[in-house]
């Protein structure tokens, strides 16, 4: 059965919504948490002094969820801001490089390729079937690399990474490490204090909406960062007109929000995060790895080339599976009633808290109708699964 009921969402009546990875379902309350907002919006001081309580309940929950001070916590516009924060908090020098993977989300990317003007290597771990080694990765990493950035959870694969051995592998060399937890925090255990950076968008798996980006760093190993973009909201008092420069910034993470976050998306999500109280981090990613069990199992019984590790340990809410024209066959699944994601010549299975095994067996009953049995084969020499 589901952790939370499908009837506390909006659309899921007859609907296998297996796309969370994608976008999550809207809550029912979140109507009620946007009404809340706009009536303490028209309150005066009053009510926008209670919005910043939200503001900063929702904080406090985040915090919880990274096991990491609320103070350390920033909410920006997304996760692409929080990733170029990162990359300019490194005081880069000609000859130092910036280690990821070739199959990283490209706001994981792009901050680094654009440091190659200042003679900054982006260096690239190639891929073998879709599978990260730990080893790869480590024998990139050298004594020039100053930041190794790692999704916890691929958005491509499925793939869920070891962050203790990634925060390893980077302190082994002095490098820091950047960690987008966007397809973890909200249904696998995000490990906030192994991560010297780590962002997360909230539109996913934390079944929140778009505009709030999750920002956290270490203050033990990073300090106090400098702002990439400076605004009212960056200073912790203002002097005024008789000191109109002076600039005193905030002690805590806030510094890095330069004006009003998205005080409606903080809404959203202190009440995404209230709809999941009581329920355990593990017990969440114990659902997700049961459900994607199943579906790992039917999708080789039909030949389908999954690229998802099949070990516990490698997966989260993600299970992938390669398709000849991935697009055209999640609109036939769409026509029956059944969402998921495509693209990049793959399809994306996702469940989380709203999932159940009958969502599992209607994932199939519509795969099979639309005979889609099996798809483009791996890459030569490739694993399709990783057993344990």
């Amino acid at each position: 059965m589901s952790l939370i009921p499908k009837a506390q969402f909006v659309g899921l009546e007859g609907v296998a919504h297996l796309c969370t990875g994608g976008e999550a379902p809207w809550l029912r309350s979140h109507d009620a948490a946007c009404r809340r907002f706009g009536a303490l919006k028209s309150g005066g001081m009053a009510g926008r002094e209670e919005i910043f309580a939200v503001y900063g309940r929702a904080k406090e929950g985040v915090a919880r969820l990274l096991g990491v001070p609320p103070s350390r916590v920033a909410f920006l516009a997304h996760a692409s801001e929080g990733l170029n924060q990162a990359a300019r908090s490194v005081a880069w020098r000609p000859g130092d490089n910036a280690v990821f993977a070739d199959l990283e989300y490209p706001s994981l990317i792009y901050p680094v390729a654009a440091l190659r003007e200042r003679g900054v290597e982006p260096r690239i771990v190639r891929t073998v079937g879709h599978y990260l080694s730990m080893d790869a990765l480590a024998g990139a990493v050298d004594s020039r690399t100053r930041l190794l950035l790692v999704s916890h959870v691929s958005y491509l694969t499925g793939q869920r990474l070891d962050l203790a051995r990634c925060a390893e592998l980077a302190r082994s060399r002095g490098a820091w490490l950047a960690v987008d937890a966007t397809h973890a925090l909200g249904v696998a255990p995000v490990p906030g204090d192994c991560c010297d950076f780590v962002v997360s968008s909230c539109y996913k798996w934390l079944l929140a909406t778009h505009g709030v980006g999750i920002f956290a760093s270490s203050a033990e190993r990073v300090g106090d960062l400098a702002p990439a973009t400076l605004g009212w909201h960056s200073v912790a008092s203002r002097p005024g007109p008789a000191d109109p420069l002076a600039m005193a910034l905030r002690e805590d993470a806030a510094r890095l929000e330069a004006g009003n976050p998205s005080l409606l998306g903080c809404f959203v999500l202190d009440n995404a995060l209230g709809a999941r109280e009581g329920l355990e981090p593990e017990a969440i990613l114990e659902h997700a790895l049961d459900l994607g069990g199943e579906l790992i199992a039917g999708l080789q019984a039909r030949g389908c080339p999954v690229i998802t590790p099949e070990a516990p340990a490698e997966r989260a809410g993600n299970v992938c599976f390669l398709a000849d024209d991935a697009e055209a066959l999640t609109r036939r699944l769409a026509e029956r009633r059944v969402l998921v994601w495509s693209g990049d010549g793959r399809v994306r299975v996702s469940a989380h808290l709203h999932n159940d095994a009958a969502d599992v067996r209607a994932f199939f009953e519509a795969l099979d109708a639309v005979g889609e049995a099996g798809g483009p084969e791996a890459q030569p020499g490739a694993r399709t699964t990783r057993k344990p």
